[in-house]
């Protein structure tokens, strides 16, 4: 056998499957796209390098997120969020315009440097997850739902 495959062929479907659920499962906790889960998966466990990852797992947020909006109209009506259309508007603008900047500076970066940067921002993630849960943690669903 050849020790010089194609990673792609060291790939998993039925990983891929319980990987993608357990994200998703996190993701849907959490109340976010998965994006964060889905990441250190694609480049740890999947072998993608650092470029190809973020464009895959921005590809699959985005229909993870769309999906989210359909199934979730039941949870929150689309009045309710419509009633704020200037925050989500505006959310969305910046999130644009950061999207592009951000993939205007990420394919200019060597893949150490991007990796770097990977690890730097998913720690920044945990921390202020780990903070929020400490700053929040003795509140009830309830009393954040009303």
């Amino acid at each position: 056998m050849d020790t010089l495959q194609p990673a792609a062929t060291h790939r998993s479907l039925p990983a891929a499957f319980f990987g993608g659920a357990t994200i998703g499962t996190l993701g849907g906790l959490i109340g976010l796209g998965g994006a964060e889960f889905r990441l250190p998966l694609l480049i740890g466990l999947f072998r993608f390098v650092a470029l190809e990852a973020v464009i895959l797992n921005k590809a699959m947020s985005l229909v993870v997120v769309a999906s989210a909006l359909l199934f979730r109209t039941r949870a929150v009506p689309v009045d309710e969020v419509l009633h704020h259309w200037p925050v989500v508007v505006n959310l969305l603008a910046g999130s644009l315009l950061g999207a592009w900047f951000g993939a205007g500076w990420v394919t200019r970066l060597r893949s150490e440097t991007l990796y770097k940067v990977i690890a730097l921002l998913l720690a920044a993630i945990a921390a202020v997850l780990l903070l929020e849960h400490r700053i929040t943690g003795g509140a009830t669903l309830a009393a954040d739902c009303g």
